[in-house]
């Protein structure tokens, strides 16, 4: 059986009015086929356009993998580096405490006094890369770790000195005159603030504790009940203890007195309980003088509160204008 020969194409020349056989012609499969590899090129291109748009390639991917990776790495460091530099300023701020009401005088190596004016200097670090951050913060962290030791150790040191003071410590107020009290409870401090009454400022003396009626105050250091003063329709019953080294403490707005004028009483003694006079809510009004001028009571806070929660006293006090009385 004789094969099929393939179909042959005629073109009519309309000059010779025939038809014609074309057969196969170079030129054309030549055109064909730059159509063919121009198609394939445009479809690529596009393809490509589309697929780095919407999709990333595998180099791609890592980089951004790795950026990742050294982000949360980066930011795991400052928050260390923002707890070691929150410990330190509190040990500092409270060591600064301690040397000037209990020894008189400033520790001897205040290595963190510009470490807030120090922060200014690392404005460059917005033109680092991640990676390069992730280097200074490690070190940074180093440096803290060191402080912290340093500090540690100069806190080590006193404690001769606190053993050598520990009589007058006794009778110097360093505790909170309420027990258990929270820090929502705090009131203004010492300073300008606005009377409740007179809607004026007028200097506040002491600090506010604001509490239920009855709540039990205790005597913040050991000393001498000075004395007694009863103002029923002012500020209640109002206890002064004199601590010796001039310093006197008064307890204000109490519905009486636990103690009798001229009384002995030690750090923690329950003296009277807070009242209602019916002016003002219920509160303890609490008073620091040394040598017959005012303090603030929150630097006399020391051996109760831990560093945090005196900066929390503090923020909470300093953040009321109007005081409770």
């Amino acid at each position: 059986m004789n094969k099929s020969k393939p179909a042959r194409k005629f073109k009519f020349n309309p000059e010779t009015l025939k038809y014609e056989d074309v057969g196969k012609s170079i030129r054309r499969t030549v055109r064909r086929i730059f159509s063919f590899l121009l198609y394939s090129c445009v479809v690529a291109v596009i393809y490509y356009a589309v697929y780095s748009i919407f999709f990333d390639t595998y180099s791609e991917y890592s980089i951004k993998r790795e950026n990742k990776i050294l982000a949360e790495h980066l930011t795991e460091i400052y928050d260390k580096y923002r707890k070691l530099n929150e410990v330190i300023m509190n040990i500092s701020k409270r060591d600064t405490n301690i040397y000037s009401v209990i020894f008189e005088t400033k520790p001897s190596d205040d290595i963190f006094a510009n470490a807030e004016q120090s922060s200014a200097k690392y404005e460059f670090l917005q033109t680092k890369t991640i990676a390069e951050l992730v280097l200074l913060a490690e070190n940074r962290i180093e440096i803290l770790t060191g402080k912290v030791r340093t500090q540690s150790k100069i806190a080590d040191s006193f404690q001769y000195l606190v053993k050598s003071k520990q009589n007058e410590i006794r009778y110097i107020p360093a505790i909170v005159p309420v027990k258990n009290l929270h820090v929502n409870a705090v009131g203004a401090s010492v300073g300008d603030k606005i009377n409740p009454i007179h809607k004026s400022l007028q200097v506040h003396k002491g600090i506010d504790f604001a509490t239920p009626v009855g709540t039990e105050v205790i005597a913040t250091a050991s000393g001498t009940v000075k004395d007694i003063i009863s103002r029923k329709f002012s500020t209640g019953t109002e206890i002064i203890i004199d601590h010796g080294n001039d310093y006197e403490t008064r307890y204000l707005y109490l519905n009486g007195a636990a103690v009798k004028k001229g009384a002995q009483v030690s750090r923690g003694d329950i003296i009277g309980k807070v009242g209602n006079i019916g002016v003002t809510v219920p509160h303890l009004h609490y008073e620091v003088r040394v040598g017959g001028k005012i303090a603030d009571p929150l630097n006399y806070f020391f051996l109760e509160l831990s560093p945090k929660e005196a900066i929390l006293f503090a923020k909470a006090s300093l953040s009321k204008g109007q005081s409770l009385d």
